[in-house]
């Protein structure tokens, strides 16, 4: 396997850009990188340590599954101050790059209470729509635009109690269905003139993600299963913070299979717990 820069992840190709950094000689892929490394000081010398690990886990899962491995975790990096708790634009970005230069199949380990909808719909055009198969591996959950991402790979791989979840989408942090009823259970004079923008916008957001989901899965089921699960999974029928197991997600018909690599959990032990919130506080 080839090597990977340290600081961004991407493959180093050729020979890469060299620097020797606390009397340590430091690969990276670009200059940019460099330079934004040596701007970490101490910080970069943690973070140089936890990225070889990693990146020496995840050759080793490649080389047992014959797979190029892409992650998106959401967990907060010892070295950040911020939390990066959500999929957001530099996500997509990330994958979609990942995506493009790797022509063989993919596994895609997600870890995510969900995020924007953009992002989230961006990732998963991207995912069905490559060229080679691509797995989607979820050792813990992948909630809301996570779910959406997982709907458009070849195959997921869960465990019994991995949970997957609704994918209605949530303005202002409340529900498109519930802002869609607004209209039906009150009178409009007693309706806010801001509310009833949000409920027509609800309203176009849930036709939006059900029609995705819809294309997500016409290629996995047949087009009336299809109708009906995109219809379930989008419509308000249970909170967006309801888990969806195993069990139920194979009863949908969905192709997902039991078995997380165990190498996926040697993964997880780089990053820190505990920082992350609850999936029910996604916005999607």
């Amino acid at each position: 396997m080839s090597e990977k820069c340290i600081y961004c992840g991407m493959e180093i190709t050729g020979e890469g850009i060299a620097r020797e950094i606390d009397g340590d000689k430091i690969k990276f892929c670009s200059r940019h990188c460099a330079v934004m490394f040596e701007g970490l000081e101490k910080k970069g010398r943690m973070k140089a340590a936890i990225m070889a690990e990693r990146n020496a886990i995840i050759a080793d899962i490649e080389k047992e599954r014959g797979t190029r491995v892409i992650t998106m975790i959401h967990r907060r990096e010892p070295w950040e101050e911020k939390d990066e708790s959500q999929i957001n634009i530099e996500d997509t970005e990330h994958v979609l790059m990942r995506l493009r230069q790797t022509p063989e199949d993919v596994d895609l380990i997600l870890h995510t209470p969900g995020g924007l909808v953009l992002a989230s719909e961006m990732i998963a055009m991207a995912v069905k729509n490559h060229q080679a198969n691509v797995t989607v591996i979820i050792p813990f959950y992948a909630m809301s635009g996570g779910t959406l991402i997982a709907l458009a790979a070849d195959e997921i791989i869960m465990e019994k109690d991995s949970v997957l979840g609704p994918v209605d989408p949530q303005l202002g942090g409340m529900p498109a269905g519930a802002l869609i009823s607004l209209l039906e259970r009150k009178l409009m004079e007693n309706i806010s003139d801001d509310n009833i923008m949000l409920s027509e916008e609800a309203r176009k957001g849930l036709i939006r993600v059900q029609k995705m989901v819809m294309w997500l899965l016409e290629d996995k089921m047949d087009k009336g299963n299809a109708e009906k699960l995109a219809e379930f999974l989008t419509g308000g029928y249970m909170t967006h913070d309801t888990p969806i197991v195993f069990d139920v997600a194979k009863r949908f018909g969905l192709k997902v299979r039991e078995g997380v690599p165990r190498g996926v959990y040697d993964l997880f032990r780089t990053f820190e717990f505990g920082a992350c919130p609850r999936p029910q506080y996604a916005k999607y």
